[in-house]
């Protein structure tokens, strides 16, 4: 077996991946471009305006970065006439906040009081959308730095002067110079996508180099494990952009790229899942190796020279996936080819063509936010939300929660702030403040103020070493800004701490422009940074706390609810033709589900103490592990009819999960039972037994998610009917045993589904149909406590004898079950 040596050229081209991977769409390098040229021009036209109108530049050039920087990377609407409407609240509510602030300026009392008034306000208004998230956060701004510059009331004409020049020069600048084209962003998101798939293929191998029960095997396992996550979320995100105007030529290439990404993250995860020895086949390995270095071309060309050469069936399953994988590239390349060319949507005929009943609007699983995934606010909002909306809120919402906590923290925080100093005590007023933006958990809370504070302590550090060698020169420390700046907003979402860093250096040298720097100056800064995240530590957790653990809870319920609609519309598929959208849709849907999950549940997977709950971190692997068994299982379905025993399986799983949702208990046992049910068909060949396999392979995770543990009531025997036709069947269901005796009697609900409760044994099961066509069914069946029985399906008169049984006909009153199969006593 040959292993070849990465030449330079490899490792330029496995950086750059790595670049492109790191950063899907480049939104966050594409972002803080944007606004350091918007900061960076908006200076320069703000000097200019200035000097022609003869006014003293400092404060016009402050306002027009801080106008540029909030408009910059806080506008996030999908539409160009969105973001202009947006920047015009920005800066109405920033004038709002600035005239706040120089209304009581001459009274200190009223002013602190006004601060506190501001910021519930600022937040409070979040709760009607992303718009008025940045206008909160302009409100805040202007009345803080309206304290900063010290600005008086007789200035505010020429403020609203400054701030609309700055509007109007970065809606130049976003909107027409340099303006975000959605299909471009869609492109570099599937080059990040393709840059995935090959950090994979680069893992896989390395795996294969390590032997079993070795540290470096590990740690290799491990980084598969995140790399398989970071695919997922990469294919997440492209199905955002999707839905956002202009990214694709209509919705029928939306739904060809849907379906490609979607087969090509189950044909890599395939890829993945190498046997052992597999790779001993130098033919196959090639296949991993070109897929590492992103030639695509020789993918599909090594992977036709295994299924020539090779006979084993590893290298052979490998290369199906990896021709599988190729595909689905060229399917969605040739989707956005129709974008590029100003196509009116024509699909290429070497594509597949969306089945029958897929014309309805395009979805996507997601709304991006500025390009990313949404934080946990979403879940966090259902976890608050009032149960009955038509009474009083029983329950704050979020946002109202998270106002009056701000309003707390915030005069606390004036209130020690202003103990160490009385000019700067806004410092420790927006470390609090600041804590609780784009948070809503006490982790996260906790986590951010913390990472404020150690920034702010290490560019402390580094401000008091890099000042005085650069000195008060213009020329040298406003490029330094600028770059502390990009710095800042390029690592936003890797790491906060960073971000602060950046942002405390770049405030360092700011001071230095202004004469004012020196190390205790800087040394205040942290002291009230310190006191302000620690005084919205401590408030998160004793004022209207939203508690970790009901929010990965909530989280969790969220997942299951998701898992609950894909397995019903999996059972739809199996007894009658469906969209095959819908499952993909559904499967996004989960995936959604699942980066709650994992955002919500990773705080959790650390003590105190820094050590491992291992417990929190096996249910996360099995939510993972359950999501991927459910996004195969989905894709298996497609196209197949389903069995009696398939479609009885899949129902089972669907009702199971819909009663751990709903908080109805799951005895332990409950998904084995299906799982017996599965083996048989598992065992089979074709399409349906690979559905078999993927539904089993589900019921085995699932225990660890739904079963409770408690034994709780016998569960009962459950089944379906359906007619000749396929459909549910209304029928009376009665079961007798071998002295003649009824056991129960129950009649279907509206999917078909009945459930009768009986003791363990083999009975006789009779099924009647309500009307005339079908015959009866009759069979003795082996039944108990839990067991799933295969759908009866019901004949023809012709086609099947009705059974005459010596017991008579059934007595007493029949029980109605419920559309989902639970029983309603009579």
């Amino acid at each position: 077996m040959q292993r070849t040596v990465p030449t330079a050229s490899d490792r330029l081209l496995r950086a750059r991946d790595r670049f492109v991977a790191s950063d899907p769409g480049l939104v966050r390098l594409v972002s803080a471009v944007r606004a350091v040229l918007a900061i960076a021009t908006a200076l320069g036209v703000e000097y200019l305006v200035a000097t022609v109108t003869g006014t003293p530049p400092l404060v016009p050039m402050m306002l027009g970065a801080v106008v540029a920087m909030l408009a910059s990377f806080g506008v996030v609407d999908a539409t160009r006439a969105g973001q202009a409407v947006t920047l015009c609240f920005l800066a109405l509510s920033m004038l709002a906040g600035m005239g706040v602030a120089l209304l009581v300026d001459r009274n200190r009392l009223a002013s602190l009081t006004a601060f506190v008034v501001v910021v519930f306000v600022a937040v409070w208004v979040r709760r009607f959308g992303l718009r008025y998230f940045v206008c909160g956060m302009g409100g805040f701004m202007g009345y803080f730095f309206a304290l900063f510059l010290n600005l008086r009331p007789e200035m505010l004409p020429g403020v609203a002067f400054v701030v609309a020049v700055a509007i109007v020069w970065v809606m130049l600048l976003t909107l027409v110079l340099l303006p975000i084209r959605n299909d471009r962003v869609l492109r570099r998101m599937l080059r990040s996508f393709e840059a995935r798939l090959a950090g994979l293929a680069g893992t896989v191998l390395a795996l294969d180099g390590h032997a079993p029960g070795t540290a470096e095997r590990e740690r290799a396992e491990a980084r598969l494990a995140s790399r398989l996550v970071r695919v997922n979320e990469a294919a997440l995100v492209i199905d955002g952009q999707l839905g956002t105007p202009a990214a694709v030529a209509d919705d029928d290439a939306a739904r060809i790229v849907r379906r490609a990404v979607f087969d090509a993250e189950l044909a890599v995860t395939a890829l993945t899942r190498v046997g052992p020895g597999t790779l001993d086949c130098d033919d196959a390995r090639a296949v991993l190796t070109a897929l590492h270095g992103g030639r695509w071309d020789a993918v599909r060309e090594r992977a036709g020279r295994v299924a020539d050469r090779v006979a084993a069936p590893g290298p052979r399953r490998l290369a199906v996936d990896a021709t599988v994988l190729a595909d689905a590239r060229a399917d969605w390349t040739a989707a956005l080819a129709t974008v590029r060319e100003g196509d009116s949507g024509t699909v290429p005929e070497d594509t597949a063509a969306p089945t029958v009943g897929e014309a309805s609007a395009f979805a996507p699983a997601v709304q991006l936010f500025g390009g990313n995934l949404p934080g946990s606010a979403g879940t966090v909002t259902r976890l608050h939300r009032p149960p009955d909306p038509g009474r009083p809120a029983s329950r704050l919402s979020l946002t109202t929660r998270q106002a009056v906590q701000v309003a707390v923290a915030t005069a606390v925080a004036i209130a020690v702030g202003d103990a160490l100093s009385e000019q700067r005590y806004y410092w420790a007023v927006l470390a609090a403040f600041i804590a609780f933006t784009g948070t809503a958990t006490v982790a996260e809370t906790v986590r951010k103020a913390a990472h404020r504070i150690v920034g702010t302590m290490i560019g402390l550090v580094g401000a008091i070493a890099l000042v005085p060698v650069l000195g008060p020169d213009v020329a040298v420390v406003l490029p330094v800004i600028l770059l502390s700046i990009f710095g800042a907003l390029y690592l936003f979402r890797l790491s906060y701490a960073l971000m602060i860093f950046f942002i405390t250096l770049m405030l360092g040298e700011l001071y230095a422009l202004l004469g004012t720097f020196t190390v205790d100056l800087m040394v205040l800064r942290l002291e009230e940074t310190v006191v302000g995240g620690l005084i919205g530590c401590a408030v998160s957790v004793l004022v209207l706390p939203t508690r970790t653990r009901s929010a990965a809870e909530e989280a969790r319920r969220g997942l299951l609810d998701a898992l609950a609609e894909l397995l019903g519309t999996v059972d739809r598929a199996l007894r009658r033709p469906v969209p095959c959208e819908d499952l993909r849709a559904g499967s996004r849907a989960l995936d959604a589900a699942l980066h709650q999950t994992l955002l919500l549940g990773r705080p959790l997977t650390r003590t105190w103490l820094g050590s491992t709950h291992r417990d929190v971190v096996h249910g996360l692997t099995a939510c993972t592990a359950v999501a991927e068994h459910a996004r195969r299982l989905a894709r298996s379905a497609e196209g197949v009819s389903g069995t009696p025993a398939l479609t009885a399986g899949c129902a089972r799983l669907a009702q199971l999960t819909a009663d751990a949702v709903a908080g109805r208990p799951v005895p332990t046992g409950s998904c084995a039972v299906v799982l017996d049910l599965l083996i048989g068909p598992a065992g089979g060949t074709g399409r349906g037994a690979a559905l078999a396999r993927e539904a089993g392979l589900l019921a085995a995770e699932l225990p660890a998610l739904l079963e409770t543990g408690d034994d709780g009531p016998a569960p009962a025997t459950v089944g379906r009917v359906r007619g000749p036709d396929g459909a549910p069947a209304a029928a009376t269901v009665t079961v007798v045993d071998g002295a003649g005796r009824q056991l129960d009697r129950v009649t279907t609900g509206d999917d078909g589904g009945f459930a009768v409760r009986v003791p363990a044994g083999t009975h006789l099961l009779v099924v009647a149909p309500a009307v005339d066509g079908p015959a009866p069914f009759g069979e003795h069946v082996h039944l108990g406590p839990g067991t799933v029985l295969p759908d009866v399906v019901l004949t023809a008169p012709a086609s099947r004898p009705v059974p005459v049984t010596a017991q008579g006909p059934a007595r007493g009153p029949a029980r109605v079950v419920g559309r989902r199969g639970c029983l309603t006593h009579g």
